[in-house]
């Protein structure tokens, strides 16, 4: 890996500046597709730069589709694969997407729905424990 560094000369921000150096390193080769890009601890000490601003900078790689994240670490995708998905991504049926959409939202509020009514018959703790005491004589 290139030792490039953060600089406070820079007009781009720490995070900007991290996502750019990153994505070089997948794009020349340096980190190879599947291969872990760093933890954020590992990379707050490379860049000397917060958390927070290394979370921004992998969220820019994210959204420019060079790096997947999961609960394990974050991971370099194919930048050749990243292109393709692009290119597939244009042809995107936005009117079915838009209808899907519509109908899981109504799911959704009608599973709220449910819940709530659920949760409106439900029986406080104390409540629960008093029933139960009275049903056996028991009085409070």
């Amino acid at each position: 890996m290139t030792s490039a560094e953060i600089s406070k000369d820079d007009p781009r921000s720490e995070s900007e500046q991290a996502a750019d150096i990153l994505r070089q390193e997948i794009l020349r080769g340096d980190i190879k597709p599947g291969g872990h890009v760093g933890s954020v601890r590992d990379l707050t000490t490379r860049f000397k730069i917060s958390g927070m601003t290394v979370q921004r900078a992998l969220a820019i790689l994210r959204e420019d589709g060079l790096i997947l994240t999961t609960s394990r670490g974050s991971y370099a995708r194919d930048p050749q694969q990243t292109t393709e998905d692009s290119e597939a991504d244009a042809g995107v049926d936005l009117p079915e997407v838009l209808r899907q959409l519509e109908h899981l939202t109504s799911q959704v509020s009608e599973l709220r729905g449910r819940l709530e009514a659920l949760e409106s018959r439900s029986v406080p703790g104390d409540a629960r424990s008093a029933t139960s005491m009275q049903g056996r004589g028991v009085e409070k």
